[in-house]
Parts: structure tokens; sequence; C-alpha cells
């Protein structure tokens, strides 16, 4: 891994600007990322243009229906999760005792078991895991135990000094972390510290994290492999369940409780897993078909409210499909394959297997099941073929552009701005083709940037910003414009040559 002199400054600027904090946050924190980039792309665009183009009922359930998808989609699990752990923690042996705020997934517990299981204290515990930390820096993958941290060009970001500390020893810490044997002491403190509060310990390992993106060049694509178990997270995610994991779990008094914990800790997440997603994808399934019965309760009428006719006095009866309930069948089976298809998964079993929490915020797998129940929700719920064909072009394309191919746009201004690659990418594996772009490309984030210091970070970090802010703007104007725009024209050309 290529490192900075230590003799160069500490610098901060390319974290500091407006523009980047916004990106950078919307990039790394998934509830802002999910959220803005479903209201400012969808919700928004797409009621403003039903309201203007057709009439003010059909905005009115559009709004409804995106806002609230938006609620289902990205919100709704994590929050029942966070309910139903708190209730199975005090139900399921409430004589072992857990922290119901954790987020671990199994293979959180087995890699980080594994590493205790190979120290036996504290201290150990955490070098055992520090020396199997790795992450991915363009084509390389950088272990953190081969990183010569005296020749690192620290980053410092004005926001740590102005942070308000409950307890004032954590001032400053950020000097504390330019040392392995620094890190090491100071993480291992941060678990002994049994007063700390949630704000301070947010704060500490979110310094932690930057440092360790710092030193390691990787934040997003790490990992933590002990002997045959292995961890695939986020930087951060690594060091909250390091921590959390020797917090509540590893200070206990003997083996046995240990394990007791732990176990009680799977039937907790089997449960947080199937019962969260669960009620969100029954909120998915009839959430169109409670917004089409506001609907009627509005306008005093039935029918897709999309439909030209709809606000006209002459509108009569409609003519049913006798068809429609099997093409709605086919709609959802393919939305239902398609779901396992992004998934990889050929059985109802590998499907279970999959779904499990690493956060309060739905995603990954979590977030592909709940979504497309939403879709099949809308399909189930269509008044007329109109309406189906409306939502499965409009749905079908949102599904695939957020989750399989999210980021395509953006990934392709900054090909342009990074011909050869090898400054704004990382690299999961070698290969060729479209497949390969989509799937094994990923951008850095703007700390992995930052990492490889002030020079290289001022004259790349403008580059990424570009392409992420174009990444939002194809998916504003084109999930919350064309796509809706599609759909209306299409409809009304039917509609020219139906009624003349």
């Amino acid at each position: 891994m290529k490192v900075n002199n230590i003799n160069s400054t500490t610098f901060r600027g390319p974290l500091d600007g407006i523009v980047t904090s916004a990106l950078r946050t919307c990039d790394m924190n998934e509830m802002v990322n999910a959220v803005g980039l479903d209201v400012g792309a969808m919700v928004v665009p797409r009621a403003y243009y039903d309201t203007k183009k057709r009439n003010e009922y059909a905005g009115a359930e559009t709004f409804i229906r995106e806002i609230s998808g938006t609620f289902i989609n990205c919100l709704s699990a994590g929050l029942f999760a966070m309910g139903i752990s708190k209730f199975a923690s005090k139900r399921i042996q409430p004589e072992i005792k857990i922290n119901p705020n954790s987020w671990y997934s199994n293979d959180s517990l087995a890699t980080l078991k594994k590493a205790w299981d190979k120290s036996g204290n504290m201290d150990k515990y955490l070098n055992t895991v520090f020396d199997n930390i790795s992450g991915r820096d363009g084509k390389k993958v950088n272990k953190l135990k081969d990183v010569n941290w005296k020749k690192v060009e620290w980053i410092d970001e004005k926001r740590w000094d102005k942070i308000n500390w409950d307890n004032q020893k954590y001032a400053g810490i950020q000097d504390k972390l330019k040392t392995k044997k620094g890190f090491i002491k100071t993480f291992s403190d941060l678990i002994k510290d049994k007063n700390i509060t949630n704000d301070d310990k947010k704060n500490v390992l979110s310094i932690m994290e930057k440092r360790l993106t710092n030193v390691l060049g990787a934040e997003r694509d790490t990992e933590l492999n002990i002997g045959n178990e292995k961890l695939s997270a986020k930087l951060e995610n690594i060091l909250r369940d390091t921590h959390d994991m020797g917090k509540d779990i590893f200070s206990k008094k003997s083996e046995k409780e240990i394990n007791l914990a732990i176990n009680k800790i799977s039937k907790v997440n089997k449960l947080k897993a199937f019962g969260a997603i669960s009620i969100s994808s029954v909120l998915g399934l009839t959430n169109q078909a409670i917004n089409r019965k506001i609907t009627e309760k509005r306008t005093g009428k039935k029918g897709f409210v999309g439909d030209v006719d709809y606000t006209s006095t002459f509108r009569g009866e409609q003519k049913k499909d006798t068809l429609l309930p099997l093409k709605k069948l086919g709609a959802s089976a393919l939305m239902v394959g398609m779901v396992f298809s992004v998934m990889g998964v050929k059985n109802l079993k590998q499907f279970a297997r999959k779904l499990e929490f690493t956060g309060p915020i739905t995603s990954g797998n979590a977030i592909k099941t709940v979504y497309a129940a939403n879709i099949v929700g809308r399909f189930m719920a269509a008044d007329n073929g109109t309406e189906l064909r409306e939502s499965m072009t409009r749905d079908y394309l949102g599904f695939l552009n957020w989750l399989v191919f999210g980021g395509f746009a953006a990934k392709g201004l900054a090909n342009l701005l990074d011909r050869l690659g090898k400054d704004l990418f990382n690299y999961k594996k070698e290969g060729k083709g479209l497949g390969h772009w989509l799937n094994d490309m990923s951008l850095k984030t703007h700390n992995e940037i930052a990492a490889k210091g002030e020079k290289f970070a001022r004259k790349n970090m403008w580059k990424l910003n570009l392409a992420q802010a174009s990444g939002i703007a194809y998916s504003a104007v084109t999930l919350g414009l064309l796509l809706p725009m599609l759909n209306a024209k299409i409809t009304e050309k039917k509609a020219e040559k139906k009624f003349g």
C-alpha cells in the first residue's frame, strides 16, 4: 500500500467542503441515501408531474403511494426489527442478558467468537481482530498488519474539535489513534468504560473508523478473516461489532455464559428477521389497495386515477378485463423470479438464510424483499390493464435501477473521468464486459480518496463528487420525470385510439 511521508502535515480541506460533506453522507449513510434518493428522485417529481399533467387526484395518489413506499421499503422493517429484538430479548431465556440494540450478523458472531477463542483476553482479542482486517484499494487487497503506521498522512476533520463530549476525557482522542499500540489501548479502554454515553461511543467509533480508513485505504469493501470464518462488511460495522461483542459478550465470566449469550442472539436474530420482514411485506402487499380506497373515498369514483377520462363527468362504467387476474399473477411471478435472481437463490430455504439485519436501516436482501412485496401489492391492486402496464413499466425499471444497476450513471461518468480506472474505482476481481463493469467495479468513497494524501485528494475528489451528483441527477430525471412521462404518453395514445 502506498502511504505518504510522516513529515507531511495533517490536512483537512478535501473533506470539509459543503458539497463533499453532503455527498459523503449520502454515500455512506444508508438511511439518508435511501430516503433522500426516494423522496428526491421519485416522490416529489412523480407527484408533481401527475398533478400537473394528469389531475390532482392522480397527483395525490402518487404522492401517498410513493411516500408510504419510502417508509415501508426503507424504514419500516428496521423499526419493526428493533421492537421485536427488545421484546424477544426479554421473553426468550430472560435469565441470559444480551444487548437488544446489537446488530450482529451470523458471520459477525462466528468470526469474532473465533477471534476471542484464539485470544482469551481483551487486548489479545483486539490484536487478533486488527491483524486480520483487510480492505480493497483499487485492484489490491491491503492487510492492516502489513501497514507502516509511521508513514501515514493523517486526515483530521474540523468537526472533531467541535464535538460536545459528555466525558471530556475523549476530547482530542484522534491524537491517540496514530499508532497501532495507541489504537489497541484506546479501543480496549473504550470497551471497559461502563459509563460511556451512546453519543460518546458513536463519536469515538466514528473517529476510529476514519483513522483506520486513513491507514488501510479502504472502508466499504473490508473483511475480517479468522481461520475459516469470514466477515465481509463495512469497516464501520466491523468496528461496531468488535466493540459490542467485546463489551456485551466476551466480558462475561465463563465460556459457558458466552456460548449461551451467542445462542440466544442467534435465536433473536432469526425471529427479528422473519418477523420484521413479514410485517413490512404485509404492509407492502396491502399499501396500494388501501391507497386506492382513500382515492375512492375522496372522489366518489372507482377505477384507475390515471385514466385520461377519470375526471370527466361522462365517465361511464369501465369494461372488465376477464384476463386481468391472470396478467396480475404473471407480473407478480416475474417480480418474485427477479428478486430470487438478484439475490442468487434457487429455493425458499436459501432465500430465508439471506434475510438478516446488520443495522437499524433496512438494507441488502431485506430491502429487496420488502420492495418486491410492495411492487406485487401494486400489481394486484391494479384496476385495469392500463394501470398494470404503467405499474410494470415504472416499478420493474425502478427496482432494477435502484437495487441492481444502482449507481451505473455515476460509474459511467467516473469511467470517463478516470479512463484507466486507477483512481476512482475498486475491483472485486479482474474481468471484462458489461457484467464485470456492473458487478465487480465500485466507486471509492470520499474517505478512501482522502486516504491517499492531500495531492491525490485535491486531484480526484471533485471527480468523485461530479460522478455521484450525476448519478443522483440521472435518478431524478429518469425515475422521477421520464418514466411518469412515458407512462402518461402511452396511456394518452391508447386512449386516443379507443375514443377516436
